[in-house]
């Protein structure tokens, strides 16, 4: 016999909270139960297990013997004797104890066998009490107590003489009291109804005339269900069950009244028909290959169902006959293998659900089913199927998506629109630009002009550069909301990039009197992998607004830190502190959204344009990394970055001191910080040097004079710039007394050195380098100078210029004009062509090497900067390939370079163009280019013939 004990019902029937059992009954009426609930078991007083095996073993024996006829005949004819589906009879629990139990039951018929689900009510206490009442008041008294706490209310009535004799109950009516009228009762109940036909219902149920019949037939009234608001305010259906009884000490006829609420139980009469039946058009089980529809009804499901034609039959042949021909014939075969019985079995095997999607076309529509197994018994491989129709869902989400799809092609449209905008505004805006800055400039290298006129002109240049810095920051704002702002993944020099943000941030702190200082608290590599131009973009937004926003005499420590490392990354911190003017607590959370400002005079006074936090914010999080703030109001503001950059294979030294036994190296260093000369000594000790410390000149001098008496002298010295008592300078002088030059003197400073680099070489200093220290840029020093056996000195690569010839493209005559005079002020020799065209057929047209460079705008007639470069590097002659071109262009996106470097240019300069980033461009592309060879006529003795150098300024 089948064990039902995970079966198909038990699935769905055990969640109601009721006492069932499923029975099934063979051509000899034989009583073999297969399965019941938690709840039944308990009631008869054994575990699931036991009761079934104790019901099987007793049969008919677990019923009172004046009961087993009347269960006979039920089990024969599958009614009760007045034709209804409930009966009462006494049970026999496992234990000896005998239960009276209310049945309502309803046959099921499965596989052709008859089965019969009952749904038991212990009336037991119902019984006695009836017994109790011809016995003894008293005693049936006890018993309505114990009914009163899992009832809303429980009412003994005298019909005889119209009252209610004791009340009891969770929720009664006002009226509920000992001694009221039943008429009384009756009406309160009425009135709770919110409906008219539960009213009418009730009346006739419950009317006297109604009740007399009911007990001259020896019945009680049977159980009536209606929706009621009880004295507490609940809605709830509500179950009203009435006994009639007569007094055996007065003979008056008694009604013993339960009320109990009835939600649960309402629940589970529907759950079947109402709620699987309207999510599932189908709910089956699959047995040894066959299948049996427990839930559905072909006749009550809408068309497009592929409903079994029949309710049982072979589960294979109902997929190949009925569902496979509605799959189109591309996808049948992969459905086909996902319906298959053995790969259902296979799923099940592994996990207690699976789920098939399809699509069909029936009737020439397109629906779209769901089949989700479930496995009951894995071992006898017994499941449930059910399925489901998904077709207004899946139609609903291709809509939605393609909603979805339209939106991002319009968000597209619309983000390509602005950007093509924003570019063309981007130019014409620069443009102009261009010229106010450039005349402006010209204007102030006049000698004549007047202080109030010169006053005029830098404030002219001040206002330019501000709305110059905001054009940038609308393009990055731009970029970043449009998603084409790039973060590129390229190794660069941490060290030099630190170096760079020093010097300029240094600087700045200089001109303020603002005390700056940057630390390196732990072993930071030299090269990593990530983005150098938006990383330094980041910490120079931070910094920079840190000078603005300090006061003189503040300070600025800016520490970087090697927070965490993982596999091929590393997390960087940056923490730039200082001591200005702080940001308000309240205006903190505000600080990163776009056209902020805390106070509008102050940004104005300092130059903001309300769009530097909100790009630095977008910058860091494109970098995997997060930026926080903390802030006192006139105390100051400290920002901490973190961000993950790619570890670099870059052997940070290889090159530098293959062929220097680190190890026998002599190094002092002098620096009156103890943190500075800590992470001097732990990043030169991180390359095998072990240096000696000194906290002032005095000291140094101290040791300096041992190592000389003992023909050890030090073979480079490191001495900080700005010290108490005495300064690098002057340490330097007293060193060069006691050594000359053997030693190589290098100072350190975080400031720009260029006022003092004179005075600083004429007594000895062979270089300088920045704050913090970085091995690698010790080893570069230290090597140049061993291999020259020469002081080192500053390149000065702009007095190269002079007598180069440049050919300008550019179209616009007043752009032309300024160019042509700021080139001359380096004595340039400038010839112009008005388009591109013009400037490939001078070219063309000019002997080899007749120029140094070209400076080529971008947007041009006729022929634009693109075509016109493409144009000149696609030339047969030898000096094509090499010239330096360079894109002078108000086409500042990163888009913009990358074309400008794909036609063939060098640099790519945005305008307005910067002087010094131009005369820099220039010297270093020509000076790569003639090499060592000197200017010869028209051409060049010596000139190098490969390619250009490529540079992005």
């Amino acid at each position: 016999m089948l064990n039902f004990k995970d079966s198909f019902f038990a699935k769905l029937f055990d969640a109601i909270d009721n006492n069932s059992i499923l029975i099934a009954i063979d051509e000899n009426n034989k009583y073999l139960p297969i399965w019941c609930s938690r709840e039944y078991a308990e009631m008869m007083e054994g575990s699931i297990d036991e009761v079934i095996a104790y019901e099987i073993k007793t049969q008919f024996n677990t019923i009172h013997p004046d009961d087993r006829d009347k269960v006979a005949y039920i089990f024969e004819h599958h009614n009760t004797i007045d034709r209804k589906n409930s009966f009462m009879i006494r049970k026999i629990t496992s234990k000896g104890n005998v239960l009276c139990l209310n049945i309502y039951y309803a046959p099921v018929n499965e596989d052709g066998r008859q089965y019969l689900y009952l749904n038991c009510t212990d009336v037991t206490d119902i019984k006695v009490s009836q017994q109790q009442t011809i016995e003894m008041y008293e005693e049936l008294n006890r018993e309505l107590e114990a009914l009163s706490g899992q009832s809303l209310a429980v009412l003994r009535c005298n019909l005889t003489k119209g009252i209610v004799e004791r009340v009891s109950g969770t929720d009664l009516y006002d009226v509920d009291r000992n001694g009221a009228s039943i008429k009384d009762m009756m009406k309160a109940r009425l009135d709770s109804m919110p409906f008219v036909s539960d009213r009418e219902a009730y009346n006739n149920h419950f009317s006297f005339e109604m009740r007399q019949e009911k007990f001259h037939r020896g019945e009680d009234p049977e159980p009536l269900v209606v929706m009621s608001e009880r004295q507490s305010g609940k809605r709830c259906f509500v179950k009203f069950s009435v006994l009639l009884r007569k007094n055996p000490l007065t003979g008056d006829l008694m009604a013993i009244g339960i009320e109990t609420e009835y939600n649960n139980e309402k629940v589970s009469e529907v759950l079947n028909e109402k709620v699987l039946a309207n999510q599932y058009d189908m709910v089956c089980y699959i047995l040894d290959g066959k299948y049996g529809v427990s839930i559905g009804d072909a006749s009550k499901i809408k068309r497009g169902s592929i409903f079994p034609k029949e309710r049982d039959g072979d589960y294979m042949e109902y997929v190949r006959g009925q569902v496979l021909p509605c799959i189109p014939e591309n996808e049948r075969e992969s459905a086909q293998e996902a319906l298959d019985l053995k790969t259902v079995d296979e799923q099940l095997m592994q996990k207690d659900q699976y789920s098939v999607d399809i699509s069909c076309l029936i009737d020439g529509e397109p629906y779209f089913k769901r089949f989700v197994f479930y496995s009951i018994d894995r071992e006898k491989k017994f499941y449930i199927l059910m399925k489901e129709d998904m077709t207004d869902v899946i139609m609903e989400q291709q809509e939605k998506n393609q909603l979805l799809a339209d939106a991002l092609d319009e968000a597209e449209r619309a983000s390509y629109a602005k950007t093509a905008f924003l570019s063309t505004m981007s130019h014409e805006i620069r443009t102009p630009m261009n010229a106010i800055i450039g005349l402006d400039s010209i204007a102030l290298q006049e000698p004549d002009i007047s202080d109030n006129t010169r006053e005029c002109l830098e404030k002219i240049g001040e206002s330019a550069d501000h709305l110059l810095r905001l054009i940038n920051d609308i393009l990055d704002m731009s970029r970043i909301e449009s998603g084409r702002m790039i973060i590129r993944r390229e190794e660069f020099s941490f060290a030099d990039m630190i170096a760079q943000i020093n010097i300029m941030i240094g600087g700045q702190c200089r001109e303020k009197n603002i005390s700056y200082d940057c630390r390196i608290l732990n072993n930071v590599d030299h090269y990593y992998i990530g983005d150098n131009m938006k990383l330094k973009q980041i910490i120079l937004n931070i910094l920079g607004n840190a000078v603005k926003f300090t006061p003189e005499g503040g300070e600025i420590v800016f520490t970087v830190e090697k927070s965490a490392e993982y596999e091929n990354q590393v997390a960087i911190r940056f923490v730039m502190k200082d001591t200005g003017i702080g940001i308000d607590k309240d205006f903190i959370p505000k600080i990163f959204d776009a056209f902020a400002q805390e106070d509008v005079n102050k940004a104005n006074k300092f130059g903001s344009t309300g769009l530097g936090m909100a790009i630095t914010k977008n910058i860091v999080e494109m970098m995997n990394g997060h930026i926080n703030v903390d802030s006192t109001k006139g105390k100051g503001t400290t920002f901490t970055v973190d961000v993950t950059l790619g570890k670099s294979d870059h052997d940070n030294d290889h090159d530098l001191h293959d062929d220097i036994n680190t190890n026998e190296i002599n190094v002092l260093v002098i620096d009156d910080d103890p943190v500075d000369c800590a992470h001097a000594k732990s990043a030169l000790e991180n390359i095998g040097i072990t240096p000696d410390i000194c906290l002032s000149g005095k000291e140094a001098f101290e040791k300096v004079e041992v190592r000389m008496a003992r023909h050890e002298a030090y073979d480079f010295i490191l001495v900080d710039w700005k010290m108490p008592d005495q300064d690098g300078v002057e340490v330097t002088r007293q060193i060069r007394k006691l050594v000359g030059h053997e030693s190589l003197v290098i100072v350190l400073t975080a400031y720009n050195w260029d006022d003092i680099e004179s005075e600083a070489r004429e007594v000895g200093v062979d270089h300088f380098l920045t704050k913090p220290l970085f091995s690698d840029q010790v080893m570069k020093a230290y090597k140049k100078a061993k291999d020259s056996k020469i002081p080192l000195q500053k390149e000065k690569a702009l007095a190269r210029l002079k007598g180069r010839r440049v050919l300008l493209a550019e179209d616009m005559k007043i752009n032309a004009e300024i160019m042509k005079r700021l080139l001359k002020t380096k004595e340039v020799e400038v010839e112009l062509a008005e388009n591109g065209q013009i400037a490939v057929d001078m070219f063309r047209e000019s002997k080899d090497h007749y120029y140094d460079a070209i400076l080529m705008d971008i947007r041009m007639p006729v022929l634009d900067g693109l075509g016109a470069t493409k144009a000149i590097r696609a030339l047969s002659r030898p000096d094509a390939k090499e010239i330096p071109i360079i894109a002078m262009t108000a086409n500042a996106f990163d888009e913009d370079v990358q074309r400008s470097l794909q036609a063939g240019m060098n640099a790519h300069l945005s305008k307005p163009v910067e002087q010094d980033k131009l005369f820099m461009t220039l010297s270093e592309l020509i000076k790569w280019r003639i090499k060592e060879g000197e200017r010869h006529g028209e051409g060049y003795k010596n000139a190098g013939t490969g390619s250009a150098k490529s540079h992005h300024q």
